[in-house]
């Protein structure tokens, strides 16, 4: 009977293989684009379960979105604690408080705000300004800091920042007194909560699995350092530093490509086999996001080939310019991806299988064919010019070191969503810095329209 279950574990390359009986205390895998995340993640599982006899009540798995936690469910067959780290976090808590869902802290911006003059200083709209502060707060609590900590920025800060930041504790001491009030707690309150009460809590594992490692902030990983050190536990992550997209939500792409700084005695261990992608594209992918300087070197392999498998093409007309590539190249199963939602709503293309969506929304999902739209050269192109405000230095735990470095990332997951070919759609004249570079590369190709 053994034997049967060793037997299932043929189904795994040589990579996957050392990943999933890693006997590690902590085990960091690196998972490129295309390489059997998912697949590795749940073989572990199953390799816990059926060869070491591992009380599947004793793992819990962590991914970062419901849809992610309902996929790994439906894989994983058995009585494995799988959820996202707000549910671990309720769970810690337990049910005193009730979880804040609706969108009030804008409406407190909006109402407490009160120095009409930083409106001007700083050049911004009523609007911009909320979101601003709305960011400045979730990035403030999302470091778990405490209300002393305003001071101390504020005693840093000269001139006109000085002013915004007192304003901003106003609106964070409005929205921090609503909470308490009405005994709410938002989602960074809930991961914040939980590691402080984990010392009485009985919420135990002997293994923690988590996806989508690089997406994690220093709060959640906080909360997971605590937990495994009081439950004893084995960790085990599975991410891609490459892929280390959403700084915005407070996460930091240093967590893993400075892993050993966080554990020190971790093994590492690369997954190198794609099954998504042609060899030619992880070529031209790979060049492409290794100019980003503290990336962490992969020699992604494949056994698909596939010629020019990134093509360039002009246009005058967008949807014209898609429909006869879909046409001429018989472009079925198709993502049409963009670096901004409002890009997506003018599209009006033949009839097709595809689905649209922001870049962000397409990590993790895969396609036969992509079209990337709108690789223009402006301020909400793609890259994405918008610059941080500098207010946000205070909140911020990561800054870039290398020109668009997280929007180079967010490109590569857009490029390596295909199984065929990547079109990138760009207008006339006015082409993004990421289309004049890799046109110079081996395997593009620019298409004479």
């Amino acid at each position: 009977m053994k034997q049967n279950k060793i037997n299932e574990l043929k189904c795994l390359d040589k990579y996957q293989l050392k990943a999933v009986t890693s006997k590690r205390k902590v085990t960091l895998v690196l998972a490129g684009a295309g390489c059997g995340k998912t697949f590795t993640i749940v073989k572990k599982i199953e390799y816990l379960i059926n060869i070491l006899n591992v009380d599947p009540k004793s793992i819990l798995c962590i991914s970062f979105t419901n849809a992610a936690v309902n996929d790994l469910k439906e894989k994983i067959n058995s009585k494995v604690d799988v959820m996202t780290f707000h549910k671990l976090a309720l769970k810690i808590i337990g049910k005193k408080k009730e979880v804040l869902t609706e969108d009030i802290l804008t409406d407190i911006i909006m109402d407490s705000f009160s120095n009409d003059k930083l409106y001007g200083l700083y050049k911004m709209g009523k609007k911009d300004m909320y979101e601003l502060v709305r960011t400045f707060i979730n990035l403030f609590k999302s470091n778990n800091y405490s209300l002393d900590k305003f001071y101390d920025f504020i005693n840093k800060a000269n001139g006109k920042d000085k002013v915004l930041l007192k304003e901003i504790m106003k609106c964070y001491i409005c929205y921090e007194s609503y909470l308490n009030k009405e005994n709410l707690m938002d989602f960074n309150d809930m991961i914040n909560i939980a590691t402080n009460k984990l010392d009485t809590s009985k919420v135990r594992y002997k293994y923690i699995i988590i996806d989508e490692y690089q997406d994690t902030s220093l709060a959640k990983l906080n909360l997971i350092k605590k937990l495994a050190k009081l439950s004893n536990s084995n960790l085990f992550m599975v991410g891609d530093d490459f892929q280390s997209i959403y700084r915005f939500t407070g996460s930091n792409v240093k967590i893993i490509t400075n892993f050993r700084t966080y554990f020190p005695f971790a093994k590492l261990i690369k997954l190198k086999n794609t099954y998504r992608n042609s060899k030619e594209l992880l070529k031209v992918a790979g060049k492409f996001i290794m100019k980003n300087p503290f990336q962490i070197k992969k020699n992604l392999k494949s056994s698909i080939s596939m010629i020019n498998p990134v093509e360039i093409v002009y246009y005058n007309d967008l949807n014209h310019a898609m429909n006869k590539v879909i046409t001429k190249d018989k472009v079925n199963n198709l993502f049409i991806l963009s670096r901004n939602n409002s890009d997506l709503e003018k599209i009006s293309i033949g009839k097709v299988d595809y689905q649209k969506m922001s870049a962000h929304k397409s990590k993790g999902l895969q396609s036969d064919y992509v079209f990337i739209i709108n690789v223009n050269n402006s301020s909400n192109g793609f890259p994405n010019k918008y610059v941080d405000h500098k207010i946000l230095k205070y909140v911020n735990n990561y800054k870039e070191y290398y020109p668009y470095e997280e929007e180079r990332r967010l490109f590569y997951v857009a490029l390596t969503r295909c199984k065929k070919k990547v079109y990138l759609f760009v207008p006339k004249d006015n082409e993004s810095i990421f289309i004049k570079e890799l046109k110079q590369y081996k395997n593009v190709h620019i298409r004479e329209n």
